[in-house]
């Protein structure tokens, strides 16, 4: 048996993969930590055209049976690095962050990286988000560049001044 049909278990956390859409729509409290100004028609929504387009995947991590941890990520291909995985939108409830989940899950992701070959992990992170950033630090992750956006309608504006400030 592989490890993606084996929970990864420390300290009874166990990391499991979420299959389809059902699965996954219990995210979304997690997810709402991270993005409150996400209403929850629009986390359903956007979910089933993130599965239609393909791609995207899920991780849970449970603890005494209860969803503790969730991270997506994606699966791509680009000219500059090749192959590489993404992880996307990893939250660790409030109440148990700092217990090692986070680093958990991402270990998790690296290895099914390895095992689809990919070149390299790549993510984005807020930039106001000091904590977060230390994190990926102390787990290999580098800071190569910026990630620059512009919005095209005023719901993008919207979102982005929710989460970082004005685009400058």
């Amino acid at each position: 048996m592989d490890y993606l049909t084996m929970a990864l278990r420390a300290n009874e956390v166990a990391v499991r993969e979420l299959r389809g859409y059902a699965d996954m729509t219990l995210t979304y409290r997690l997810i709402h930590q991270l993005n409150p100004e996400l209403d929850e028609n629009t986390f359903y929504s956007r979910l089933d055209h993130m599965l239609k387009e393909g791609g995207y995947r899920c991780i849970a991590a449970y603890r005494d049976g209860v969803m503790v941890g969730v991270a997506g990520f994606w699966v791509g291909t680009a000219l500059w690095c090749g192959s590489y995985i993404e992880p996307d939108n990893i939250v660790v409830d409030e109440d148990v962050r700092g217990a090692g989940i986070g680093a958990m899950m991402m270990k998790w992701i690296e290895k099914e990286g390895e095992r689809l070959d990919c070149d390299i992990m790549k993510l984005e992170c807020y930039a106001e988000r000091q904590r977060t950033r230390s994190f990926y630090r102390g787990i290999g992750y580098g800071e190569l560049g910026v990630v620059m956006m512009k919005s095209l309608d005023d719901k993008a504006r919207s979102a982005i001044v929710a989460k970082n400030g004005e685009l400058r």
